[in-house]
């Protein structure tokens, strides 16, 4: 069932986190793996003068300019706009760390650490490299959407055995024992991950009696093949026997996990995409799958499924790590356990807030968020 942003419903949410705020600080975290350096960049469409430019607006404009130079050349100028920390680990951590969750962090950013990561290190309880450094990421923004070039091949490292190796202390699997929530991102940059997976299962966390909440993020699997997916997917069961297990993907990815099933992909109406975050669940054999979209996100768990409208931008300040601000307040939600529609207002609006100021919002801003869309007072 489709829900529009019910003003009543967003000034009830936010009376429930004024509540709730004072309990974050009892709810830890644990998060891995990944870590990026991303640099963002504009590609210039016109100079102007050596201070000014106008830069090339769509992703299509950028197409037309690259397929005009086939058999021939091109050049063109590119504008680094800033250099950020980035990696699903990072930015979602980055947006549960902000809302005040004690977060440890295993995330590969380098041995000393890059100083990019400063600030996410500040926010964080502990961050361990796990001996592992950052990839990188060319970020390139346009108007209507963004292409990344990453480069990471010594992720191929990241093998059961060199997590067996780096864990081996013991820290990994106290941290936990004691974690409310575990979130394992970006599955589809590493090629080994689906077995370190299965190590983590088998060898690591097995015997743990609390029941976390376990959450998975894929990133873009694109490059990945069919069979591939279908056994990370199969690999996602093992966690179920030991916490209650959340997919978390976008519209793009949802699709690929479609073909590679060979199911019937979703299209532009919220049944669709219902229909296929519950099929998706229904075969991985979880407790939830959710789908963020621009305009809106869906969840399917074993009793509901529910589809909440959300406060779209037409021109974010910042794109890059949008879907991960989602899952920061999608996952807050489960942790505080809110019920499904409630979950996906919180990541709609921790999302909403991060693309109109580039940063991770606070338990108050969020609040303030809440308010403001409410009262349709937020710019679109």
């Amino acid at each position: 069932m489709l829900s529009h942003h019910h003003p009543d419903k967003l000034n009830a949410l936010a009376d429930r986190l004024l509540s709730a705020e004072v309990t974050t600080d009892r709810l830890p975290v644990v998060m891995g793996f990944d870590a990026f350096v991303d640099e963002s960049i504009r590609i210039v469409g016109q100079r102007h003068s050596p201070e000014s430019y106008q830069p090339m607006p769509t992703i299509a404009d950028f197409g037309s300019w690259a397929n005009a130079a086939t058999g021939q050349s091109g050049l063109r100028e590119f504008v680094c706009e800033q250099v950020t920390a980035g990696g699903c680990t990072v930015n979602m951590g980055d947006g549960i760390a902000t809302l005040g969750f004690p977060l440890t962090a295993f995330s590969g950013v380098g041995e000393p650490p890059h100083p990019v990561f400063a600030d996410f290190i500040a926010k964080c309880k502990t961050v361990h490299s796990l001996g592992m450094d950052p990839g990188r990421a060319i970020v390139t923004e346009f108007d209507d959407g963004k292409l990344m070039f990453c480069s990471f091949s010594h992720f191929a490292n990241f093998t059961p055995a060199y997590l067996r190796e780096q864990i081996a202390d013991g820290v990994f699997r106290t941290a936990c024992e004691q974690a409310s929530g575990i979130a394992l991102t970006s599955w589809s940059v590493y090629p080994y991950m689906t077995e370190c997976w299965k190590f983590l299962v088998e060898e690591v966390l097995a015997g743990m009696s609390h029941r976390p909440h376990f959450f998975f993020d894929l990133a873009d699997p694109a490059s990945r093949t069919a069979d591939a997916l279908v056994e990370m997917l199969d690999a996602l069961m093992g966690f179920e026997s030991i916490g209650r297990v959340t997919l978390s993907v976008n519209g793009n990815e949802a699709n690929q996990i479609a073909r590679a099933l060979k199911i019937d992909e979703a299209g532009s109406d919220a049944k669709s995409w219902e229909r296929l975050a519950n099929e998706i669940r229904t075969r991985a054999e979880i407790s939830e799958t959710s789908i963020h979209l621009i305009d809106s996100a869906t969840t399917a768990t074993t009793e509901t499924v529910t589809t909440v409208s959300g406060p779209y931008c037409i021109k974010p300040k910042r794109s890059v790590g949008a879907g991960d601000r989602f899952n920061a307040g999608f996952f807050s939600g489960l942790l505080l356990g809110l019920n499904p529609a409630d979950r996906l207002r919180l990541g709609n609006a921790s999302s909403g807030y991060f693309v109109r100021r580039a940063e991770s919002a606070s338990w108050s801003q969020l609040i303030q968020f809440l308010r403001e869309w409410a009262a349709d007072a937020i710019v679109s």
